[in-house]
């Protein structure tokens, strides 16, 4: 529904820029790049990873007019819509699933297909998706997971790293925000994987290495 008035909203955990966007009746970079998110968009990085409690500014819808002969059929296209999803998915030994084939279950409605050569699952989807399952392999033998758009916390936050490490097949605890012996074994096994140095610590470095490799 487009809004006729300015306004600051308060993100819901679960709520993307893409999301409220598109609930107002913008494409998503009209109001992320929106003078009054200057600040926001300097505290995250990404505009579909926000925090619970960030405010974000959407503008109100500005009618615009635009002169077309009476007398013939006219072709608007709407920006921005869908989105692009992409998903990797591995075995144990770290090798992609090649080729598998997959099921796909968004808003009860199943889609299915093959994975690509190197494991990746990229479809189209919509952005006001909130969530989702998908199944590899029959009836999810080779991997299966249900899927929460727009919940991933900023990677600066415990919460993102605990979500991202649980992506990667690292982590297996809560994503509570809190430190726990699971965290810290986690956080070994990466900084093994990467070559850090050995040890349980989340620096800087660490950081860099986990949102390489989270969206690689």
């Amino acid at each position: 529904m487009a809004h006729t008035e300015d306004r600051h909203h308060e993100v819901a955990q679960g709520e993307t820029t893409v999301q409220l966007a598109l609930e107002a009746g913008h494409y998503w970079s009209t109001v992320w790049q929106h003078s009054n998110n200057a600040q926001l968009r300097q505290l995250r990085k990404h505009h579909n990873v926000l925090l619970p409690g960030d405010v974000l500014f959407i503008p109100a819808i500005r009618r615009r007019e635009v002169s077309k002969a009476t007398d013939a059929t006219h072709k608007f296209v709407r920006k921005g819509v869908p989105e692009k999803f992409n998903l990797q998915f591995l075995d144990y030994d770290n090798k992609p699933l090649a080729n598998a084939a997959y099921v796909l279950i968004l808003d009860g409605s199943a889609s299915t297909g093959n994975l690509d050569a190197d494991g990746w699952l990229r479809v189209f989807v919509r952005p006001d998706i909130r969530s989702g399952r998908i199944e590899v392999g029959p009836h999810g033998s080779l991997a299966a997971c249900d899927l929460n758009f727009g919940h991933l916390d900023p990677l600066s936050t415990l919460t993102g790293v605990q979500a991202r490490l649980r992506n990667l097949g690292l982590y297996d605890g809560p994503i509570d925000g809190e430190t726990n012996d699971l965290l810290k074994e986690a956080a070994r096994a990466f900084r093994l994987a990467e070559g850090l140095p050995e040890g349980d610590e989340i620096n800087d470095e660490f950081h860099q290495r986990l949102e390489n490799k989270h969206r690689s």
